[in-house]
């Protein structure tokens, strides 16, 4: 799913640029016609460039935050677990950060048990360098196991709706969980190496 955002942001990124290239000719190419308004005229320009930016960076930066947040609502919740993963490609976003994408392979057990062996794409901080082995809660539609996001565990544990499936899945599988969370980004760790982490701060 994360791939699927970044080259959908990539492609509204250049659909701005184009409106704004074609914005700047048209408003070159008739300066007759606003000059007698070029108050209103710039002010509505720079308005209009405004919104574009505001529209390109909500997407680029909120969407993925958007879907977990849906998911988590809806009830769209199932146990995964990561078994490796692949470094796919280096990313940034609408605020020049920088990102790095990670192929996971991952059997995803949905509420019922039942094992989805699938590969995600997610997107992590650049101080994620390897991908431990271990459990997250990820989004989860049946029938787009591929289109699955990694929830942070601070959201799954702060919903007490959540406390009986998590109780059906420990007793099924006794997972080992990954610590699932942000910081510049996506970061997994087992707690071993984040409290050894909290340890060297």
């Amino acid at each position: 799913m994360q791939l699927k955002i970044y080259k959908k942001s990539t492609i509204l990124l250049s659909i701005v640029v184009i409106v704004d290239i074609i914005s700047i000719v048209l408003l070159i190419l008739n300066r007759e016609l606003w000059a007698p308004y070029k108050f209103q005229t710039i002010f509505a320009f720079v308005l209009f460039l405004f919104i574009l930016s505001t529209l390109y960076s909500s997407y680029d930066l909120f969407t993925d935050q958007r879907i977990i947040r849906k998911a988590v609502a809806n009830g769209d919740v199932a146990l995964a677990k990561i078994n490796s993963g692949t470094f796919v490609r280096f990313g940034r976003d609408a605020k020049l950060k920088n990102h790095v994408y990670w192929q996971l392979d991952v059997e995803i057990y949905d509420n019922d048990m039942k094992k989805i062996e699938t590969k995600i794409i997610e997107k992590f901080s650049t101080h994620q360098t390897s991908i431990p082995k271990g459990y997250v809660y990820v989004t989860y539609v049946e029938g787009k196991p591929e289109d699955s996001l990694i929830i942070p565990n601070v959201i799954i544990s702060s919903i007490p709706e959540y406390q009986p499936l998590v109780q059906d899945y420990e007793k099924a599988l006794k997972p080992k969980y990954l610590n699932a969370y942000i910081n510049d980004g996506l970061i997994l760790q087992t707690y071993k190496d984040s409290i050894d982490s909290q340890k060297a701060e």
